[in-house]
């Protein structure tokens, strides 16, 4: 089948030949644009986290899905991680390890706030900060959040970006 402009388009794809560079151009600039929101997003939650672990890991005590004593070394632990994938999201060369990172850590907070609001826990999520009461809408939110968070984190791991050539 031709196009507009009169060449003839590849059986694999419904791109005009003379508008894919820009239109690779555009996805490239749009995948970019993702990294850099998740990796702005983890390094400021991280920073959070990591300033205030204790208040972090006084958070992660309703939880009751890890031991008291181990909360403290999670919470430093976790934010620590989240700053690594803020960083490494935004690398170009190792990019795909800080999306893989932030797309299994937005599955773990999935998980643990569906287990906790199952399991009648009500808590205040603390990914933010801030002192924000504890609601299960809240939580709803957060879980909605970290859904988005998860496919963008998805859409970068399967996106590999192409040079206009």
């Amino acid at each position: 089948p031709l196009c507009q402009c009169g060449l003839a388009r590849t059986p694999r794809s419904s791109i005009c030949p003379m508008t894919a560079p820009r239109y690779q151009k555009l996805q490239n600039w749009c995948v970019l644009l993702v990294r850099l929101v998740l990796g702005g997003t983890f390094l400021f939650s991280g920073a959070i986290k990591a300033s205030a672990s204790e208040e972090f890991a006084l958070a992660l005590v309703p939880f009751t899905i890890l031991p008291p004593s181990w909360t403290g070394v999670f919470a430093v632990t976790l934010a620590w991680m989240e700053i690594l994938a803020g960083l490494l999201v935004v690398l170009p060369r190792v990019h795909r390890i800080g999306s893989a990172m932030i797309f299994l850590l937005a599955i773990l907070f999935i998980g643990v706030l569906t287990w906790a609001l199952s399991s009648d826990i009500i808590v205040s999520c603390g990914c933010f900060g801030g002192d924000e009461p504890p609601s299960a809408r809240a939580m709803q939110l957060a879980i909605l959040r970290d859904v988005a968070i998860a496919c963008a984190a998805a859409f970068t791991l399967v996106y590999r970006a192409r040079s206009n050539t």
